[in-house]
Parts: structure tokens; C-alpha cells; sequence
């Protein structure tokens, strides 16, 4: 759940293990009926599922990360850091 409000990501283990739940479910480590469960759940809780593969993209805009080692991406943007 994202720290700005209504925002979910659904991975199949942590995120960046794989890229997507489709890379996941190929791999075999996602079942593609708990997937579609879980963003009933998350849609009938008015969240929206944010995919994997946009959080991992560049994010470009202000951020307090001016010294972080990585690049800033969206996930670190809206999820932060662990």
C-alpha cells in the first residue's frame, strides 16, 4: 500500500523480484485466479493497482533522494523505502 493514499502494487514475492505479475505467473510462482482475487479485493477496496513495470521506470520529478545511491523511481516515489 502506497504512502499518498489509495495506491497498491501486487508482486508476486518482494518487489523487483520479478518485472510484472505476467513474469511471475510464467515463472510459475503466481497463480493467475489469486492474482485476479487480490484486485477484486483491492478494487472493491477503491485501490488502484499501480503495475510493477511503471513503478520500476524513472522517476524525474523533486525528491528529498538527492544522495541516494540508486536512481529515484517511481515505486521509491510513492511506496519509499524499506
Amino acid at each position: 500500500m502506497s504512502k499518498f493514499g489509495s495506491l497498491a502494487e501486487v508482486c508476486a514475492d518482494n518487489p523487483g523480484a520479478f518485472l510484472g505479475t505476467a513474469e511471475a505467473h510464467e515463472e510459475g510462482a503466481l497463480d493467475l485466479g489469486d492474482l485476479a482475487t487480490v484486485e477484486r479485493a483491492l478494487a472493491d477496496l477503491c485501490y488502484v493497482n499501480v503495475p510493477e513495470e511503471l513503478l520500476e521506470s524513472d522517476y524525474e520529478g523533486p525528491s528529498a533522494l538527492e544522495n541516494f545511491a540508486a536512481r529515484p523511481t517511481w515505486w521509491t516515489r510513492f511506496f519509499g523505502l524499506w
